[in-house]
């Protein structure tokens, strides 16, 4: 029976209102009478003895956990016959869950250096002895505090790893779309369970759709869409990343959460949307200022730099072969004004003329082939739109210069016979 608001709990703890409820327990916003200050209460209704042992010993552990992305266990206890009690910080902030419900898929840019910080998180729990393992990763769960700081929030009973006997103890609970097949059933689960499950927090995050349920997919039932079909945004790299993240099979994932978030950080960080200034300026703060990431605003800085050397290329490329365009076409002019004052004769002429109008004028497409493709590698890194659009307009303009490259040899050809 849930708990009802104005309930008090320890003679401390009063229960303001339920956040959430499952198969397992619920999660309730209270009130540190104490404290004097708001806390989360999550409540695990099996009351059964062993039950009772496991949480008494799991509690005591997570009670000892300290990280930037997770809030504390600030307290645990037991009430016989009712459930047991873990007792945390309160963390204020909209979870990923309600910022998708209301904006629908995140911007690359915003969403991976949340989910590098979760990365930290994870592999901080996989690391403890014994490994900790979260098993319910997914947006709902990952809140955002107002200084743009990712929480992992719902971490509790049941999910210390025996990396002996390959086992998590306790109660074990699924999340269609996010669970690995082997949460389901007798499936054994350990670190690499997170792993994917984050990786469809990502999908979730930059598709706006909750990804296939793992069984479905691996049975046939179902198929995993490609994150790039549902949101052609999504860069190669990171589509690959997801997909690589929520192998079926476990041997063929990231083994680790530091090598999710090491293929995360390969990845160059999406250039700012114009215009500029108004990129510098986000809606939201922005994570990667935060101690905890690291380095991970270097690579914007680096990708940036890149793109400008890039840029001037190409607009160098681009200028070069329409002068020397230029310079083709008035060679032959400028030799023929000149056929008098230097005393040539017109058979003299062809030759030079012919090589000058050929130079000039092929000259023009191959600048169009370099400068298009850089300044399509200028303009998007991962996309093949702008590659096929450079492609396309290139084409255009051979098409241009064989036709006036044939039209001016004539006219060279009717000049020397007369």
């Amino acid at each position: 029976m849930p708990l009802s608001a104005g309930q008090v709990l320890e003679n401390r703890y009063r229960i303001a209102k339920l956040l959430g409820q499952g198969g397992f327990g619920a999660v309730y916003r209270a009130w540190d009478t104490r404290l004097s200050r708001p806390c989360a209460l999550k409540e695990n209704l099996d009351a059964s003895p062993d039950a009772a042992r496991q949480f008494e010993k799991e509690a005591a552990i997570l009670a000892n956990l300290h990280h930037p992305n997770m809030p504390r266990v600030t307290d645990h206890f037991s009430i016989p016959g009712q459930g047991q009690y873990l007792v945390m910080d309160f963390v204020e902030g909209q979870d990923l869950q309600e910022t998708l419900d209301q904006r629908g898929p995140l911007p690359e840019a915003e969403a991976l250096p949340w989910i590098v910080q979760i990365c930290d998180a994870l592999e901080y729990l996989h690391s403890q002895i014994p490994p900790i393992i979260h098993r319910d990763v997914k947006p709902a769960n990952i809140k955002i505090t107002s200084q743009g700081r990712p929480m992992l929030v719902d971490f509790g009973i049941a999910k210390i790893y025996d990396p002996i006997l390959r086992t998590t103890a306790g109660a074990r609970a699924v999340t269609p779309g996010y669970s690995p097949p082997e949460q389901y059933g007798r499936g054994h689960t350990d670190n690499r369970s997170d792993i994917y499950a984050l990786g469809a927090t990502l999908y979730a995050l930059l598709t706006g759709q909750e990804p296939a349920d793992s069984v479905e997919s691996l049975i046939g039932a179902t198929e995993l869409t490609s994150p790039r079909k549902l949101n052609p945004q999504i860069s190669k790299p990171v589509a690959q990343a997801i997909l690589a993240a929520m192998a079926p099979d476990p041997v063929h994932r990231y083994q680790s959460a530091d090598e999710f978030k090491a293929a995360l950080g390969r990845i160059p960080s999406p250039r700012p949307s114009r215009p500029a200034v108004a990129a510098a300026r986000p809606a939201r703060p922005a994570p990667a200022a935060d101690p905890s990431v690291g380095a991970a605003s270097v690579p914007v800085i680096q990708v940036v730099r890149r793109d400008k050397k890039t840029k001037r290329l190409a607009i160098a490329t681009l200028v070069l072969g329409l002068l020397s365009w230029i310079l083709g076409c008035i060679h032959p002019l400028a030799m023929i004004l000149l056929e008098d004052p230097l005393g040539l004769d017109s058979g003299t002429l062809i030759l030079p003329c012919i090589v000058g109008v050929c130079g000039g004028n092929l000259s023009m497409p191959a600048a169009l082939a370099m400068g298009g493709l850089m300044l399509a590698k200028y303009r998007d890194q991962a996309g093949k739109g702008e590659y096929v659009m450079a492609i396309i307009g290139m084409l255009a303009a051979g098409l241009m210069m064989l036709a006036m490259l044939a039209m001016t040899i004539i006219i060279l050809i009717v000049l020397m016979q007369s």
